[in-house]
């Protein structure tokens, strides 16, 4: 008897509907707790940045090895956190988000020379600080963090396990961008570039000046960056358009 009303649960009626409302108690709820508005306003902050932390500490920046987006990416989780939470009381629906996407989905093709694995990174550090931001926090919400965590566990260490550089070559032996003396080609860059060389992709072609625009690929060593260096300007921006 004790027992029954310490629980929470009442002694009589229908056992289904006790079942039911013990299968929808969270375990963890925060908004169960008598926390003031500050309080929990610092629980959900440090919850959202040691989230992004993860994302961008542990996934990101062992392979991208690039601080200055790493801050940003940091800043705009805080950002979009503080944003999306002094907002709750304002009627929210998904134009909101989507309208969050399409800024920076218009800034990916209107800012020159940022990878896409930068704006992917900083997509799903928006995504998590919206959902972070609009919802409290609960098992759901917990477990919605762990699972993007656990995919990008699984994308970037079983699905990518080899670390793979770029880097935009503008190359003068055209001669061997031949499909026939490939192994010419990328001969001739090891010995040059200094690295194994994966891969090529052969770009625009200048006859005119005897140049052709290559995207070399090759595994980088420790400490190098992985990704192509956005202070190397190629002429011909649209070297690589299909």
């Amino acid at each position: 008897m004790v027992d029954s009303e310490l629980s929470g649960f009442p002694t009589g009626g229908d056992p289904e509907m006790i079942a039911m409302q013990r299968m929808n108690e969270n375990i963890f709820d925060l908004s169960r707790f008598e926390l003031s508005p500050s309080v929990e306003l610092c629980i959900q902050f440090l919850f959202n940045i040691v989230m992004c932390s993860v994302l961008i500490w542990l996934f990101y920046y062992p392979k991208g090895r690039r601080k200055e987006f790493a801050t940003t990416f940091m800043l705009f989780s805080a950002a979009v956190f503080l944003l999306l939470h002094f907002m709750g009381g304002v009627s929210l629906d998904i134009t909101v988000g989507l309208g969050l996407f399409m800024i920076f989905g218009i800034m990916r093709y209107r800012t020159e020379m940022v990878p896409i694995r930068e704006m992917t990174y900083l997509f799903l550090t928006i995504a998590l600080s919206v959902v972070n931001g609009i919802n409290n926090l609960d098992d759901k919400l917990i477990l919605a963090n762990a699972l993007l965590i656990i995919l990008l566990l699984v994308v970037e260490y079983v699905v990518v396990r080899r670390r793979e550089a770029s880097r935009l070559v503008c190359y003068e032996r055209i001669e061997l961008i031949q499909p026939e003396r490939r192994k010419e080609l990328i001969a001739d860059l090891e010995k040059r570039l200094g690295h194994k060389v994966l891969r090529v992709e052969i770009g625009s072609v200048d006859f005119l000046r005897d140049v052709a625009f290559l995207k070399v690929y090759y595994r980088p060593q420790q400490g190098d960056c992985s990704t192509t260096d956005p202070t190397m300007k190629i002429n011909e921006k649209s070297a690589f358009n299909s």
